[in-house]
């Protein structure tokens, strides 16, 4: 997806419903690693996060935790599409700006 020269890696991470948590970071192809505002001068992107359910979540939904457990996890599209066509702001994605829009290929992002 990001081709062979990426870097991606998986560290711990916190997210309320879910206990480990874990996040996908792939290298800014932006600045290439060196650090910007896209990346917030780590050199790195958040593209998915994950984890475990945590039992209290099964427990509310009505699904016995001591019975069934669960795997939460998310890609987030709007970044990797941000990655692949270097838009330098998240927020163009949501403003519904056509002039935006327009620019990618058969409207697809």
């Amino acid at each position: 997806m990001f081709g062979t020269s990426a870097r991606i890696r998986l560290r711990p991470s916190y997210f309320p419903f879910t206990e480990p948590s874990a996040e996908v970071d792939v290298n800014c192809n932006i600045c290439c690693g060196k650090g910007c505002n896209i990346c917030k001068n780590t050199g790195w992107l958040e593209i998915m996060g994950a984890g475990m359910v945590d039992p209290n979540v099964l427990k509310a939904s009505g699904i016995d935790p001591g019975k069934y457990t669960g795997f939460a996890f998310g890609m987030g599209v709007e970044r990797i599409a941000m990655l692949k066509w270097q838009v330098r702001d998240l927020r163009l994605y949501f403003e519904n700006d056509v002039r935006f829009l327009e620019q990618f290929q058969n409207g697809l992002l």
